[in-house]
């Protein structure tokens, strides 16, 4: 039922096989974080440098700095969120370091072999979620309605940046976890539990964020599990990263530009959701129908597997 080692699975992990030590994947994920958490520090006092620079214009003290750097960093404007996003680009330099220094291969070696099979994955998984996600926006506009967050030609402006920006914000996890952490495990364990559930787990543990969250950081935590499985999945069913890469895309484009939940990184959306995160019954609410809607979609996707071996 759940993915197994395959013809297409072994040509897309081949190229990890040379360097499936696991004292490469340690060093590896070691300058992965470093140069991430050194690219963070880096944000942060630009961030700092730049809100205090404003404040002493405008006359204001210490502690209101401190009071908008904070604010700034929870994404609730467009140029914050932009900000954050940017910030990714030190995830990507990270896993692009350590997969060149450590393993001496590319970052198109985490891509698939076939370039052509990842375009067509890319678009397939981008258009599928989409084109569901806009679906559930118009059943749902008339349940529940959200509230408009800017103006459509204002949007329209921040997507210039925001598009490219999420894009390499999902390019780069999906290069670590479904790329890089996945062929190296596959390369060096047979069992799904290294390969496909460890990279989904620590991918959902990643976004566990109790201070925002309250007692639904666990139900995101979970929701973000089953998302990272379903990429494994498809990543290991065809060979190649394309599909997570257009899945991840979709997804978060949705969730960010187009209704964003009311709180954090809420700055670039369309619409806003009517109720904010800090109403933790109500968007416990959201959470669980989208996680049974992710669910039953994934059922009938192994369903649909199931009967077709060869994939």
């Amino acid at each position: 039922m759940f993915p197994k080692i395959n013809q297409k699975f072994k040509a897309y992990y081949a190229p990890a096989i040379e360097t499936k030590s696991l004292w490469r994947l340690f060093f590896g994920l070691i300058i992965l974080i470093a140069v991430y958490i050194i690219s963070m520090l880096i944000f942060f006092a630009g961030a700092g440098i730049y809100i205090g620079a404003t404040a002493e214009l405008n006359g204001i003290g210490p502690g209101s700095v401190e009071t908008s750097l904070g604010e700034f960093l929870l994404g609730t404007s467009p140029g914050s969120v932009i900000i954050i996003l940017i910030s990714f680009i030190g995830m990507f330099l990270g896993v692009f370091l350590a997969v060149k220094l450590i393993h001496k291969r590319g970052l198109h070696s985490l891509l698939g072999p076939n370039i052509s099979d990842v375009a067509t994955g890319f678009r397939n998984g981008f258009l599928f979620l989409l084109t569901i996600s806009m679906i559930a926006f118009v059943v749902f506009y008339f349940i529940d309605p959200p509230v408009k967050n800017m103006a459509f030609s204002i949007w329209m402006k921040w997507m210039l940046f925001a598009i490219p920006l999420v894009f390499i914000q999902i390019l780069s996890e999906e290069l670590i976890f479904r790329g890089y952490l996945q062929q190296q495990l596959a390369a060096r364990f047979n069992s799904r539990w290294a390969w496909y559930f460890l990279p989904s787990i620590i991918f959902g543990m990643l976004h566990y964020d109790p201070d925002n969250l309250g007692s639904n950081a666990v139900l995101v935590v979970v929701h973000t599990t089953l998302f990272g499985l379903i990429a494994a999945e498809v990543t290991a069913r065809t060979g190649n990263l394309g599909t997570a890469i257009g899945l991840h895309f979709a997804n978060n484009i949705y969730a960010l530009t187009v209704v964003a939940l009311d709180g954090p990184l809420s700055g670039l959306g369309l619409f806003k959701t009517a109720v904010h995160v800090s109403n933790e019954a109500a968007v416990r609410s959201y959470l669980l129908t989208d996680l049974i809607f992710i669910a039953l979609l994934y059922g009938l996707y192994l369903l649909w597997i199931k009967k077709r071996p060869q994939l």
